[in-house]
């Protein structure tokens, strides 16, 4: 199954310090980080943006939240070696940074896994891996069974993403989860490329994805001074709380990473780009560029 991906380029105008690909979570799409993308652009680095396949743009004249007919956590990896290759290209000579959130950083990771190290890794919102996976995976394959590949489950709907808002006192929407910024969720839910459910055969590819992350065995390129950097909300679900993220870095730790660092930031949850005070993360994300490209 070919795609063609949905891919908005930002070019500086002024000197060019670095090269950021970014890879949206799931059911989102690339727009969403154009004010964080621009911000990078408007400060010397120039940013590709996509939608994964089964996403956005990407998936215009196919099924939302459907990845491909087999090995479709394969094609996702492909997409994001496609977009790094291009990054590359259009900024060539300057250090080149791969960003994932959310389901993007699971892209990301298992990317990492079969291809050469870039100049620095950026980790937002990551989520950390589930020993239930492999009982989801086996229920998700069940489903397919009875459902088919394109088949929908709200059950697993729910085992994915469904307990995200337990934390939550008195929740007024059932993504709240994603951030206190009210106006973020209200924007979230009135797009129709949000939100919307993945199919059995998308969980399946996801639930793939997760379950490899987390071998430190595949990764087969680990170079222990890249520099990896987690951007995390002290109320995210998705992450597993401190004990989550510590266990993603230490999955890297065993693969052979040693530059690791970690931002944990107080009152905010999954989108902390999309936080009313995002401003302290961006900048806190470009100090950090701007350290690595040095």
């Amino acid at each position: 199954m070919s795609h063609t991906l949905g891919i908005t380029i930002y070019r500086p105008t002024g000197e060019l310090k670095g090269c950021v690909e970014i890879i949206h979570g799931m059911q989102e799409h690339r727009t969403r980080y154009e004010k964080f993308a621009q911000y990078l652009k408007n400060n010397g680095y120039g940013v590709v943006t996509f939608d994964l396949p089964g996403h956005g743009e990407t998936a215009e004249n196919e099924v939302l939240g459907y990845f491909g007919d087999e090995n479709g956590w394969d094609q996702l990896i492909w997409s994001a070696e496609k977009v790094a290759e291009l990054t590359k290209k259009e900024f060539p000579g300057v250090p080149f940074f791969m960003m994932g959130h959310s389901m993007g950083t699971i892209v990301a990771r298992t990317w990492m896994q079969e291809h050469e190290a870039p100049a620095g890794v950026i980790l937002t919102g990551a989520p950390n891996y589930n020993p239930a996976a492999k009982a989801g995976m086996g229920l998700a394959m069940a489903v397919r069974a009875v459902k088919g590949p394109k088949g929908y489950s709200k059950m697993l709907d729910q085992l994915v993403t469904g307990n995200f808002n337990n934390g939550i006192e008195n929740p007024r929407t059932g993504v709240d989860w994603l951030s206190y910024n009210e106006e973020n969720v209200r924007n979230y839910l009135a797009d129709p490329l949000n939100g919307f459910p993945f199919t059995v055969q998308g969980y399946i590819d996801e639930l793939t994805g997760l379950i490899r992350m987390a071998e430190p065995a595949r990764y087969l390129h680990a170079d222990k001074n890249l520099p990896i950097a987690f951007f995390s909300g002290i109320d995210d679900p998705c992450t597993g709380g401190s004990e989550g993220l510590n266990d993603s870095i230490e999955t890297l730790r065993k693969a052979g990473y040693e530059n690791i660092s970690c931002k944990v930031y107080e009152h905010m949850r999954h989108e902390i780009l999309n936080e009313t005070d995002a401003e302290k993360v961006y900048a806190d994300i470009l100090a950090w560029l701007n350290e690595k490209s040095a």
